[in-house]
C-alpha cells in the first residue's frame, strides 16, 4: 500500500469476501484508518487454486472466495464502519457474482476473527437486511485461513487505473461511496 501508515498497537483485523477483491481493495486503500489491505483468498483449508485456475477454468474445489485481508485502528473507523463500506461496495442480495462475475469464488462472506466480530456482524447484516427491504445473502464464516493472491492482483486499481475494468467498474464505485477518485 503506498503511504502505508505503521499499525497501531490496538489494530484490529477483518477478513471480507466482497466478491471482486480489486473493488474492495481500492476501496479500502481510500479509507482513512486502514492500515493495510490486501487481496487474496480464505474460506477453506489450502492452498487455493491459483488466480488462472479461478479466471479460465472455474476451479473452486475448496469454497474459497475472493477476500480482503485489511488491517484498521478501531479509534479512527470501527469494525461496523467497515462492514457498512463492505456492504456497500457490493451487491449482498445475489448470490456468486460481482458485476459481470459469476461463480463460486465471487459469493459475499464474512470471515469472522472471533465470538465478538461474528456477533457485531450479526447486527450489521440485521440493520442491512432492514435497510434494503429484502434478504442477503452474505454467509457469515469463522476465518481459517488467508491466502495472498500473486503480486499482479495487489492494489490493481492504482496499477492499472486506465484498464476497461477500473474505469468502468471501480472508478465509479469509488464516486459512488464519495471517493475521490485522483
Amino acid at each position: 500500500m503506498a503511504d502505508e501508515i505503521p499499525a497501531a498497537e490496538n489494530a484490529e483485523t477483518a477478513t471480507l469476501g466482497p466478491g471482486c477483491f480489486w473493488s474492495f481493495d481500492a476501496v479500502m486503500r481510500r479509507t482513512p484508518g486502514v492500515t493495510s489491505s490486501v487481496a487474496g483468498f480464505a474460506g477453506d483449508h489450502g492452498p487455493p487454486p491459483n488466480y488462472e485456475d479461478y479466471e479460465r477454468h472455474g476451479l473452486n474445489p475448496q469454497k474459497f472466495v475472493e477476500a480482503v485481508k485489511l488491517t484498521f485502528q478501531p479509534d479512527k473507523i470501527s469494525f461496523e464502519d467497515v462492514l457498512t463500506l463492505f456492504f456497500q461496495s457490493h451487491d449482498p442480495t445475489t448470490p456468486n457474482q460481482s458485476g459481470a462475475d459469476r461463480g463460486t469464488v465471487y459469493h459475499s462472506t464474512i470471515f469472522y476473527a472471533d465470538e465478538d466480530q461474528r456477533v457485531r456482524s450479526e447486527k450489521v447484516m440485521q440493520r442491512v437486511r432492514q435497510e434494503l427491504g429484502q434478504s442477503i445473502v452474505t454467509d457469515l464464516r469463522p476465518y481459517q485461513q488467508f491466502f495472498e493472491a500473486d503480486p499482479d492482483q495487489q492494489d490493481f486499481y492504482n496499477k492499472n487505473r486506465f484498464q476497461p475494468y477500473c474505469r468502468a467498474v471501480i472508478e465509479p464505485k469509488l464516486r459512488n461511496l464519495g471517493i475521490d477518485v485522483d
